[in-house]
């Protein structure tokens, strides 16, 4: 376990899973497309609304409907704490209350003996 402070975030879930090019993730990072960090300055209920407006920046960012190799999204994890979030619609309805954290995790790939860091943990 960590020593540093949870901060609040959301994910979102997307259509393909696993990506369709591991080339787009390295260029772009996972967490570039998928994670969106709140203002913190604003409360907690505010969060949901924050969560829509990074998914809808997102895809204005990358041409409207889809994120690039992850497809089109169907919901948004936002992750209170350790072990604590909610899954919501794409309309902003809550969908489930989770007892778990969703995170974009790590990628490598080996070549020849040679590991590269895709660069997708934040």
């Amino acid at each position: 376990m960590s020593d540093e402070p949870f901060i609040p975030y959301a994910v979102i879930e997307t259509a393909n899973w696993p990506p369709t090019s591991l080339m787009t993730i390295w260029a772009i990072g996972a967490v570039n497309l998928k994670r969106i960090d709140f203002d913190l300055s604003q409360p907690e209920d505010t969060y949901i609304d924050q969560a829509l407006a990074g998914l809808q920046a997102k895809l204005d960012r990358y041409g409207g409907t889809e994120l690039p190799s992850f497809g089109r999204p169907v919901s948004i994890i936002i992750n209170l704490a350790p072990n604590r979030g909610i899954r919501i619609g794409l309309d902003g309805s809550t969908l489930a209350d989770l007892d778990w954290e969703m995170t974009i995790g790590t990628v490598s790939k080996s070549s020849n003996d040679r590991k590269v860091d895709l660069g997708v943990t934040k």
